[in-house]
């Protein structure tokens, strides 16, 4: 398929601030006859789609359509697109959540088969999904079997009666192999109509660098005074963590869930407020400095620069939306940078089976 003229159209579900769409736009920049249109989205957090019409817009610049609740879109009520992308919630699978799953109390655990029911209408080219790293555990293994059979019988697969190929491609990506300074690690996958080479892999070259979180931190004389810890706070944490001192020769992270100062430069976590355990340390010679992480902050180790100031290129609006929901955003978010790379990772092997979307 040589691309010339195709436009890959693009649904994106459980949008949150457009991650998916703020990837495709880097791809652009990096391939200049790649384009793609986002024919539609889907999501219910108003402050999430806020952020998404703030910052997405068609070619006629107008606001792209929010279908809204997945659970009551009509399919045939979507423009017909190339590629879903979308990370399904991920509570009823984390950790930091019940790990109910399909049984989650609210629903959430079964929202991957309104993913399922709308790409059976639909029969887009590509499927992409994105999970916690919790959903690989042996727990939701009967999931990961529901989805790779709904898939089978779908058609993203060579030969429908073989017991051996799976429609979905897994993989394990954490950021901070990728050039962001975070230890987070999630789930990506990946289907396609009619099936995927035995050789398609879901796993990029690493992008190895010396960026810690330090490199990653606003000018000091940018950080909001409401993010610094007072005195008394911070002899608390010492307290109740045991910590003998927080005076470090670079900043570092604070990681109050594991009760631990991480030497190693990296960032834990970028997580939603409820569940955040991540303070940052900064460097004095004889201060204990500790704060919260700038809302900034958080979306730079998401990949995207928020902060208006010399040398730095705004490429996410925040609008006026608070420091705890602009928080929800990135904790629920996608790594911006991570995602460009797999996307690009992925439209190459497609290239080698004859669908060049790049060049």
């Amino acid at each position: 398929m040589k691309n010339d003229k195709r436009i890959l159209k693009v649904f994106e579900g459980f949008a949150g601030y457009g991650g998916g769409h703020f990837a495709l736009d880097r791809l652009k920049e990096k391939f200049p006859n790649f384009d793609f249109e986002i024919v539609g989205y889907s999501e219910i957090d108003k402050y999430a789609c806020e952020l998404y019409d703030l910052n997405h817009k068609d070619r006629n610049g107008n606001t792209i359509k929010n279908f809204g609740d997945i659970t009551k879109l009509d399919p045939d009520d979507i423009p017909d697109f190339d590629i879903f992308m979308g990370g399904f919630p991920c509570q009823p699978f984390s950790t930091a959540g019940m790990q109910k799953g399909e049984n989650d109390p609210y629903g959430r655990g079964t929202l991957f088969q309104h993913i399922m029911r709308i790409c059976d209408s639909k029969k887009p080219k590509y499927i992409l999904l994105e999970n916690v790293k919790g959903f690989f555990s042996k727990k939701f293994e009967p999931t990961r079997k529901q989805m790779d059979k709904m898939l089978k019988n779908m058609g993203y697969i060579f030969n429908k009666k073989s017991k051996k190929e799976m429609p979905l491609r897994f993989s394990l990506l954490n950021s901070k192999d990728y050039g962001i300074p975070q230890n987070r690690e999630r789930v990506w996958m990946f289907a396609r109509f009619g099936g995927l080479p035995e050789s398609f892999s879901m796993i990029p070259p690493k992008v190895l660098n010396d960026l810690l979180m330090a490199d990653f931190l606003d000018p000091i004389e940018y950080v909001p005074k409401e993010m610094y810890l007072s005195n008394e706070q911070v002899n608390h944490l010492k307290e109740k963590h045991n910590i003998e001192s927080f005076i470090v020769k670079k900043p570092l992270c604070f990681d109050v869930y594991n009760k631990k100062i991480k030497t190693d430069g990296y960032a834990i976590t970028i997580t939603m407020p409820e569940h955040n355990s991540l303070r940052v340390i900064e460097a004095h010679k004889d201060k204990e400095i500790v704060r919260k992480m700038s809302v900034t902050e958080q979306f730079r180790l998401m990949g995207l620069e928020g902060l208006n100031c010399s040398g730095r290129k705004v490429d996410i609006k925040f609008g006026n939306q608070s420091y705890t929901q602009l928080s929800k955003r990135a904790g629920n978010g996608w790594d911006v940078n991570l995602v460009s790379i797999l996307l690009e990772h992925i439209f190459i092997q497609l290239a080698d089976i004859g669908e060049d979307w790049l060049n």
